[in-house]
This record gives structure tokens, sequence and C-alpha cells, in this order.
């Protein structure tokens, strides 16, 4: 297999980003989240306008998973990681892992962040044991979308000490 990863895109990409993650995906069942769609819009609005940013895994040409984060839009001093898709043909790969551990990196530097929130469905067991094992911590339960969809958990992890460090090395 051949996988190349790449947060730079042009904005003709943005039409097979949003369509992949409409397409089948890993942890995510559509019902938990009843407005998807129109989701997938505003971000393809926001993919477009820079506010919200993509990683892309690629193999062969094609896109097999996309991570989607932004600036948080309350706390200035986070990243929050909106989504993260990988196609079900490509798991034990550990491409989310890659996929999430580049956008902390990537996404921390960016918007010069200290911490990382995301949030899934609290009934989402994969996506917890997931998160736990890369180090997440469980900061709250609550109905952020108030859409039926039930109790979702907020993560937290701090950004990757690397990069909040003001340590300077010198060879």
């Amino acid at each position: 297999m051949d996988y190349r990863f790449t947060n730079e895109y042009p904005a003709s990409k943005l039409d097979e980003i949003v369509n992949f993650i409409l397409g089948p995906r890993l942890w995510i069942p559509n019902t938990d989240y009843p407005d998807f769609l129109d989701w997938a819009d505003k971000s393809y609005k926001e993919l477009h306008k820079e506010s919200k940013r993509a990683l892309i895994a690629i193999s062969s040409g094609n896109i097999v998973g996309v991570s989607i984060y932004q600036k948080h839009k309350t706390y200035s001093d986070a990243l929050e990681i909106k989504n993260l898709t990988v196609r079900p043909e490509f798991r034990g790969r550990y491409l989310a892992s890659f996929l999430l551990r580049n956008t902390e990196i990537e996404g921390s530097k960016e918007f010069k962040s200290k911490i990382i929130l995301c949030d899934a469905k609290s009934v989402n067991y994969a996506i917890k044991f997931f998160l736990l094992k890369h180090r997440y911590k469980i900061a709250g339960r609550e109905d952020l979308y108030n859409l039926g969809g039930g109790k979702d958990l907020i993560y937290k992890k701090n950004a990757p000490a690397i990069l909040t460090s003001n340590l300077i090395l010198s060879c």
C-alpha cells in the first residue's frame, strides 16, 4: 500500500473531501447526528473559507481518511477536532491514529493551541476506547446538539508538549 497524508489540497478537492465524509464511516452511525448533511454542507463552506481545515490520507489517488479540525469558536486556546473518518475497508492499518496525531500536531501548531477538544456520542464505545487509548480524558457529558441523538462525551487532551514548550535546542 502507498499512503500519502497532506493538509495542502486545491479548492477543487473540497467536493471530494465532503463526499468522502458523507460515505461509509468507521465509527459514527448516521442516527447519532440527524443534521449531519447540514453539517457537511456548512463544513464545505468553512473549508473553502479556511476557517476549518482538513488533513487527508490518500492511497492510490483516492481519499481513504479525513480529519476535519478548527480553532475552537469559544475557547481561543483550543483546537477542536470536528470529524475523523476512515474508510471501513482500511481498518486496522492505524490510519485513524496517524490522522489524529498529525491533526493534533499540525492544528496545535497552526492555531497555537494548548488543549485539544472533541466530542462523540456517549454510547459510541469504539471511539471512546480509541480516544482514551490516545490519552484523551473525559471532560464532560451533555447533549451538545439537542437533536434527539443522545448525550455526548466531551474529550480533552493537552496539546503536544513539544509544541507548547519554550525550549530552544541548538547543536
